[in-house]
């Protein structure tokens, strides 16, 4: 009885006005309660790349960091890109993680960016469960600085995963970082999120330059964060060169404050 009625065409159109004031209803009030995320995710933002966020009003130098997730690059295409009429002036390439993994496009990278006239930098993944002497010397006998390239950095932006190892998660970092400041003769940059600062770094490791990762605010200066030098703003960047997306960064000084962080 249902389908012959439904078949009728005077009930089929009956059905069918309701079903679209329905849809058209439901569509129009997903539209108000999502209409703050379409003005605000990305609302002036500078440029298209997926972000929330605004360059600050101080003086900023852009750069980028890499891994071979990003996959082999042509460095000759992103030495001539611009953000806001800026050159990307460097770049940070993972080197090594824990104590025994190298980063299988380092080499070409670190040499390629080198080529092309970028300021070059290298990370170390920090892992939980390796001793940090190990993974000191993991980074130190695989990246080789020369004059002009950025400090070392320490990617600290993981817990443990359990409490042993959360318990001295904090001194260990501090042991890698005191390992190469000692081998290289500089200070070595931490780059981290925020939950990870508050609960190792601040009031804990102190006079260390941070570099903060965060899409979550149009300005990281709202948190109360010691010694922040550098915020990755986006990992959803689209640079010429590079076939995936890639992270997005800014400098917080003038070419003076950086070239502080630089080898001579």
């Amino acid at each position: 009885m249902y389908i012959v009625s439904f078949l009728n065409p005077m009930n089929f159109k009956k059905i069918l006005s309701q079903n679209l004031l329905t849809g058209y209803s439901v569509t129009l009030v997903g539209m108000i309660v999502m209409f703050p995320i379409f003005v605000s995710d990305g609302h002036d933002a500078p440029y298209p790349e997926r972000g929330k966020y605004r360059l600050p009003s101080e003086p900023v130098i852009h750069g980028i960091d890499v891994s071979r997730h990003n996959g082999e690059i042509a460095w000759h295409e992103v030495k001539d890109h611009k953000l806001v009429d800026e050159s990307l002036h460097f770049v940070v390439i993972k080197a090594t993680e824990g104590g025994d993994l190298v980063d299988p496009l380092f080499s070409f990278n670190w040499k390629a960016a080198r080529e092309h006239g970028m300021i070059r930098g290298a990370y170390h993944f920090f892992t939980a469960f390796t001793d940090p002497d190990i993974q000191a010397i993991n980074y130190l006998s695989t990246v080789k600085h020369e004059a002009g390239d950025f400090v070392p950095v320490l990617d600290f932006e993981n817990d443990g995963r359990n409490a042993a190892e959360r318990e001295h998660l904090g001194q260990n970092a501090h042991r890698w970082l005191q390992i190469i400041e000692e081998q290289t003769g500089k200070k070595p940059v931490i780059y981290t999120n925020h939950h990870i600062y508050n609960k190792y770094i601040r009031d804990r490791i102190e006079g260390y330059g941070i570099w903060l990762a965060d899409y979550s605010v149009y300005d990281p200066t709202v948190y109360d964060i010691r010694n922040m030098i550098m915020w990755q703003l986006s990992d959803g960047g689209r640079v010429p060169g590079i076939k995936e997306n890639v992270d997005l960064n800014v400098f917080y000084g003038s070419s003076h404050k950086f070239e502080k962080y630089l080898f001579k």
